[in-house]
């Protein structure tokens, strides 16, 4: 979808890898429920049972599931500062400019209440929240972590932004989607999607 001359954007953000920080929590929590030290392989995949380590402890989806349902539901984990600081700032700025933005996430209904916690907690502005995401196609620009969403929301025609990991670093960005560090990056590409599109 692409945004017409002088319309305002819809925006999804994604949520973990984006605004909540759960990479250390995901290595902590692989580590003390199963001995598992997913940085010893360089935490370079997105998929966990690509990782030697998850095969040969012969982890199952619920294994892994289950760390991640602990991180998701642990309301004291969504009390720390945010991934990023200055994504408070830039997502006003998108809300008060009149963009829809929204925080579109993968996670299960069981998370909506601290997910909820977190984005109120740290006063982060957005329209509303999507939860149990499979697909974050059909927004005109896309911030996100996962390599199969931004080339999703590529193909289909609207701006991905992917958010930098060691898990995403194969992913080819060079127009579409455009890799970005740190929410000041994010800013950056928004605002030249906006100079085109005025």
């Amino acid at each position: 979808m692409k945004p017409t001359k002088n319309s305002n954007l819809r925006i999804a953000v994604d949520f973990d890898g984006v605004l909540f920080d759960h990479v250390p929590y995901m290595l902590r929590g692989f580590r003390d429920a199963h001995g598992i030290d997913l940085e010893a392989e360089g935490l370079r995949y997105w998929d966990f049972f690509q990782y030697r380590a998850v095969r040969d402890a012969g982890l199952t989806w619920n294994c892994v599931r289950n760390v991640l349902h602990s991180i998701e539901t642990d309301a004291s984990l969504h009390r720390l500062p945010p991934r990023d600081p200055h994504a408070k700032s830039v997502m006003a700025r998108w809300v008060e400019q009149g963009h829809e933005v929204y925080v579109v996430t993968a996670r299960e209904e069981a998370s909506r209440g601290v997910t909820e916690l977190f984005l109120a907690h740290h006063g982060i502005p957005h329209h509303g929240l999507v939860m149990q995401a499979s697909r974050k196609t059909g927004y005109d620009l896309l911030v996100d972590d996962a390599p199969h969403n931004v080339l999703m929301a590529a193909a289909d025609g609207g701006r991905a932004l992917l958010m930098d990991h060691p898990y995403n670093r194969d992913v080819p960005t060079k127009r579409n989607p455009i890799r970005v560090r740190d929410w000041r990056d994010v800013e950056a590409a928004v605002e030249a999607v906006q100079a085109v599109v005025a």
